[in-house]
């Protein structure tokens, strides 16, 4: 029973998580609207996770340093220095998360599910993963944004756009103009999660 129950464990967090995932895209695809009560409790539960576990071996490191065989510290400074690793990574991802945000690049509850996700998957191979999957999934998007408009005029555009002090959107233009586009983060969180993790 023990073992059985051990064994799909795994399978029932990819389940959760692919649903948690998919009722984020289906939100913000309906309503342009991604809930706190979806995006808040990810953050805290990986998020505190990856403190608590970072924080955990630390501590066992400090404790192991004086009365365990240099064999054994060495072990536990490797396992140690890997969660460190993941909650470096993970706070660093907020912050670059938290200034997209701030810069009106990505909304709110774009921003948190990316946190919630860096905090799952707090790895450069995510990010990776995650970012060839934007461009892949996102030019199309692009294209079908400039249907119509003759490849030669977007960088006059760009230029004019630059030119009058846009480096970034302002808050009216991400809130008017702004498309639902979370589900290019949350695609490649369900492959990554299945697949590759």
């Amino acid at each position: 029973m023990g073992n059985a129950l051990v064994s799909v464990l795994p399978w029932l967090f990819k389940v959760i998580v692919t649903l948690w995932l998919l009722a984020i895209a289906y939100g913000d695809w309906r309503n342009t609207i991604i809930p706190n009560r979806l995006t808040f409790p990810a953050i805290v539960l990986f998020g505190g996770w990856r403190a608590v576990r970072g924080a955990w071996h630390v501590l066992g490191m400090v404790v192991l340093r004086f009365v365990a065989s240099p064999g054994d510290w060495a072990q536990h400074a490797s396992n140690a220095t890997q969660a460190g690793a993941a909650l470096q990574f993970m706070l660093v991802g907020w912050v670059l998360c938290l200034a997209l945000w701030m810069l009106h690049v990505i909304g709110g509850g774009d921003a948190k599910t990316l946190m919630a996700l860096l905090a799952l998957f707090p790895g450069s191979d995510f990010v990776v993963f995650l970012s060839l999957a934007v461009m892949v999934l996102g030019l199309p998007v692009v294209l079908l944004k400039l249907r119509g408009r003759r490849l030669s005029d977007v960088p006059a555009a760009l230029l004019r756009w630059l030119k009058a002090g846009h480096l970034f959107p302002s808050e009216r233009q991400l809130a008017e103009e702004g498309k639902p586009y979370v589900w290019m983060f949350c695609l490649p969180g369900v492959v990554y999660l299945w697949f590759l993790w």
